[in-house]
């Protein structure tokens, strides 16, 4: 009798001590949360950051507990964007699991599940009790072995400001160094941010999960904002990364949202961006000043009354797309060919939506379309064709009654069902404008290393790439200027030069 009560008493006490943490220096570990985001523990804390870890599983009832008051005191410390950060670790819960818990208990940090490397970090740092909450320092040092008992959020907030930790609000405008980052967006355009920003655009930066409900439901507050504040031509530039999602993902995502500003995906290297900044929760709508200072961590909640707010507060102005995007006209163009062969030209809509074109031939003109290089007809009478966004048309011409280099005017008539619409037209290597007796010319086109332009009264001249910032500009009272273009990647870009836009490409 005497030894089962002595059992009892020891199996009471056993249940009744939390074990601590055994080790005194982190162990490295990387591993995807729970949304797909990857977090990588030395980056974290060589960047500077204390990490505070919470080992939990979904069905334990005291981590039920201890977990509302974690969450507030990770609102007490500024949301993963200051002195420390947090995530959770689940020693054997699946991802989905993991999802519906974030959900339940209002979790915005990451969350690595069990499947997905938890339980391995679990063995690795001796977990055997739950909740087991430790923070790590800079120094990779473990300072708290086991935060316990967690009363309220309180709790949390002194036992980390006894450790140097400071509190932040976590919306609270700041004037950190946004770190520079270069990356292809999903349509393969570099975005190189402090060119950006260099060329005196601030940058609006929407992160977010595709997949993620609450990622999707700011965005049509942020793509009206886009189309608000000018289409990436005037004050700001838009661009939305994700650390998770691939390029077909995000593919479809552009595609379901219409979006129309730059999208990096985690193929294009967004996890390794949002963990440079780094990024806390998502969705997550960050602003960035031209000097490369961080005006907003977070434009919170995500909705165009405060996105206003914001750019209102930082003195950013509305600018009608029409006037960002580059004016382009249907310029006429230089016959060099003989009478009886197909001269082909290109028609660029580079507007912000589908066109509906429509075709006129006069008596002296024959037309032959191709779309896609695949449909040829022939053109007697007007004919209607959209053209969608971004994309571009060839037109084949044969005119029947023409002298040899002779400059034709209106060879193609093109009018459409938007306001203010027009095109650029391209006709091979030779481009030719004919305005007020002012002839302009590029060549070589595609250019290597140089590029010429010659024609009368140039003036100002602007160079455009393809996403419609502007590259160089230049200042001339002569009538040739010689542009350099190593330093341009191949592509293509654009001249406006006398109120006309001409295309050029780049070809290393």
């Amino acid at each position: 009798m005497k030894k089962l009560l002595l059992l009892m008493i020891a199996l009471m006490l056993g249940f009744g001590v939390k074990a601590q943490c055994p080790l005194s220096t982190a162990v490295d570990f990387t591993a995807t949360d729970c949304h797909g985001t990857e977090v990588h523990l030395f980056d974290i804390l060589d960047g500077g950051q204390y990490v505070l870890i919470d080992f939990f599983f979904t069905s334990c009832n005291p981590c039920q507990q201890a977990t509302p008051k974690i969450v507030e005191s990770y609102s007490a410390f500024g949301c993963n964007m200051y002195d420390v950060y947090y995530m959770e670790i689940s020693d054997r819960d699946s991802d989905a699991a993991c999802q519906t818990w974030c959900q339940n208990y209002g979790v915005e940090y990451p969350t690595i599940a069990g499947t997905a490397g938890g339980s391995g970090i679990c063995n690795q740092y001796g977990i055997g009790y739950f909740p087991t909450v430790i923070l790590i320092a800079p120094d990779r040092s473990i300072v708290i072995n086991d935060l316990w008992p967690i009363n309220n959020a309180q709790t949390v907030i002194t036992a980390l400001e006894n450790q140097g930790v400071q509190q932040h609000d976590c919306t609270t405008p700041v004037t950190d160094i946004m770190p520079d980052f270069t990356a292809p967006d999903i349509d393969g355009n570099e975005i190189h941010l402090y060119d950006i920003l260099d060329g005196g655009q601030a940058a609006l930066l929407y992160f977010f999960l595709t997949g993620d409900e609450f990622s999707q439901t700011p965005m049509p507050d942020v793509t009206e904002a886009y189309q608000l504040y000018g289409c990436n031509a005037h004050d700001v530039f838009f661009m939305e990364i994700t650390p998770n999602g691939h390029d077909d993902a995000c593919q479809a995502w552009v595609e379901q949202f219409n979006v129309k500003f730059p999208t990096i995906s985690r193929d294009g290297g967004g996890n390794d961006i949002a963990q440079a900044i780094p990024v806390g929760f998502y969705p997550t709508i960050m602003l960035v000043r031209p000097d490369h200072e961080i005006a907003m961590r977070d434009i919170y909640p995500p909705t165009l009354e405060q996105i206003n707010s914001a750019m209102t507060g930082e003195g950013y102005g509305q600018f009608p797309c029409a006037e960002e995007t580059l004016t382009f006209s249907v310029d006429t163009v230089n016959i060099v060919d003989n009478q009886y062969e197909i001269n082909w030209i290109t028609v660029y809509n580079n507007t912000a939506e589908d066109a509906l074109v429509t075709s006129v031939c006069d008596q002296y003109e024959m037309l032959a379309f191709t779309l896609d290089g695949n449909s040829d007809f022939f053109c007697y009478d007007p004919i209607e064709i959209v053209i969608p966004q971004g994309e571009s048309v060839e037109l084949g011409f044969v005119c029947n009654i023409i002298a040899k280099n002779t400059i034709l005017s209106d060879v193609v008539t093109l009018s459409s069902n938007l306001p203010d619409v027009s095109f650029v037209v391209m006709l091979e290597d030779v481009w030719s404008v004919d305005e007020n007796g002012a002839s302009t010319t590029l060549f070589p086109n595609p250019a290597n290393e140089r590029l010429t332009l010659k024609g009368e009264r140039l003036d100002k001249v602007s160079v455009y790439n393809a996403l419609g910032q502007k590259m160089d500009e230049f200042n001339t009272e002569g009538s040739e200027l010689s542009i350099n273009t190593t330093r341009y990647q191949s592509g293509v870009y654009f001249i406006k030069v006398n109120e006309k836009t001409l295309r050029f490409v780049v070809n290393h």
